[in-house]
């Protein structure tokens, strides 16, 4: 334990370290006192965020500072730019930061029955089904909506409510195929049948969950046929125009023309910092993978491996999205985001995490406990 701590506190220096650097190198270049101001920002929140309510809510330690990294890099991306933009992108890292708090807690006060999952799951629906209600609203909740669905589908499941969770999953399909919205729509049901698959292990269960996702698909494409999205720009053609280390010079604006920060930090930084970005995010779903793994409850168990499905799934259909695979605008990848809501949403997610890590982290002290009665 104290060599895993000394680890993370090493890790976290290098950190520090690091974005310092590399935002101190254009303050002190184009004599911008915000820029100054932002470092000492960035630095602050990397450092305090794990040692204050990271301890109080008892947040996982390796999913928090890869979060924060991420977090970090997006900042990072309009700091030379635009400061003003930077600073902005800021505050909307810090308040979906705050989003695992709620996360972390719930996940540790809730008790699955289906009683208790109702109300989750009719919260889910609700948010899920809001732009079709309010059609002039300027952002989407899909992913908090998601978070819930997937709270409440685990908790179904985990204690054997096959019917309700097949019936909300297929009513979360539907409206998500109401808002066109494909993409989403696929990563909700492959997570879905997976997880079902996974915790039920029922060949009939699954095979009549499967074949009805299956069909509403097909009834949607039928009826409405999908209209593939065209990229603003060819962006294997721009990643082979990086170098390895990125543009020498600061942008004059914001270079974030299509929405995709991570492309954008390649443009900046190179494609050596755009396989980092990679890795951190393969790290932060083997983080999940481990959890699900280790968990001991089935609602445990199904909660972390549908996040890891979540945002795993997101990052395939980002990367395929880019290589010209899918006829989709590729968007932005998790956590490499200016939109707050997807960034909350992301990170309630996270938050389910921490709740997990923490109760496997009970487990194994009760453990350590009966053993040391027993001798």
């Amino acid at each position: 334990m104290r060599k895993h701590a000394s680890f993370h506190g090493r890790l976290l220096i290098t950190v520090l370290l690091l974005f310092a650097l590399a935002f101190l190198l254009p303050a002190v270049s184009a004599g911008d006192t915000r820029l100054y101001v932002l470092a000492a920002a960035v630095c602050g929140v990397l450092l305090l965020f794990p040692m204050i309510p990271g301890r109080m809510f008892s947040l996982d330690s390796p999913s928090l500072l890869l979060a924060l990294i991420l977090c970090a890099f997006s900042v990072l991306v309009y700091a030379p730019g635009d400061p003003d933009a930077a600073a902005a992108q800021g505050l909307r890292c810090l308040m979906g930061l705050l989003m695992m708090l709620p996360g972390a807690v719930l996940l540790r006060v809730f008790r699955p029955s289906p009683v208790s999952a109702l109300p989750v799951a009719a919260g889910g629906l609700a948010l899920l089904a809001l732009p079709l209600v309010l059609p002039s609203l300027g952002f989407s909740l899909t992913e908090a909506a998601l978070a819930l669905l997937l709270f409440s589908v685990s908790a179904f499941l985990s204690v054997r409510s096959r019917l309700p969770a097949l019936v909300l999953s297929l009513a979360g399909l539907a409206i998500l195929l109401l808002r066109q919205d494909l993409p989403s729509a696929a990563i909700w049901g492959i997570t879905f049948l997976l997880v079902f698959w996974a915790v039920d292990r029922s060949v009939l269960w699954s095979s009549l969950a499967l074949i009805a996702h299956a069909g509403l698909l097909a009834a949607f494409l039928v009826f409405s046929p999908f209209s593939p999205e065209s990229p603003a720009d060819s962006s294997l053609s721009r990643l082979a125009a990086m170098g390895f280390i990125g543009s020498q010079t600061p942008p004059e604006k914001p270079p974030v023309p299509d929405r995709s920060l991570f492309l954008s930090l390649g443009d900046q930084y190179g494609l050596v910092l755009l396989l980092c970005l990679f890795l951190l995010l393969l790290a932060l779903l083997l983080r999940s993978s481990s959890l699900a793994q280790s968990a001991r409850k089935t609602f445990h168990a199904a909660l972390a491996l549908g996040v890891f499905l979540l945002l795993g799934l997101r990052t395939a259909l980002y990367f395929l999205s880019l290589s010209g695979l899918l006829p989709l605008a590729p968007g932005n990848l998790p956590f490499l985001t200016d939109s707050l809501p997807d960034l909350a949403g992301q990170m309630f997610l996270l938050g389910f995490l921490s709740g997990v890590s923490a109760r496997n982290q009970a487990d194994l002290g009760e453990d350590s406990h009966l053993a040391m009665l027993a001798r």
